[in-house]
């Protein structure tokens, strides 16, 4: 049985890409030993869950979370853009140039 998860909420907010509501949590005792950032969505869809570089404060995720994608019609949201289209299982700033680690 899986070990139950001390999951902090840090935003709520409709996930245009997937038409839903998601909730955006850190969980900061991840068994990886790295801090995660767990979206759950409203509905059937799979839950994301992605690294937190260790120097990342709260208002760097968030950035991530609200950041603007330009293209209205993208196929997922800005937070998983790391994973889904550079295949980094660890965030990072890909608005600002950074590249996966």
């Amino acid at each position: 049985m899986a070990e139950p998860r001390n999951l902090r909420l840090i935003a709520s907010l409709y996930c245009r890409p997937y038409a839903t509501d998601a909730k955006a949590f850190i969980d900061e005792a991840h068994p990886s030993g790295q801090r995660h950032l767990i979206v759950r969505y409203r509905g059937n869809r799979p839950e994301f869950a992605a690294g937190i570089p260790d120097e990342w404060t709260e208002n760097d995720v968030l950035d991530l979370i609200f950041w603007p994608i330009k293209n209205q019609g993208a196929p997922y949201p800005a937070w998983e853009v790391p994973a889904r289209a550079f295949g980094s299982a660890t965030l990072f700033a890909w608005w600002k140039g950074e590249k996966p680690r």
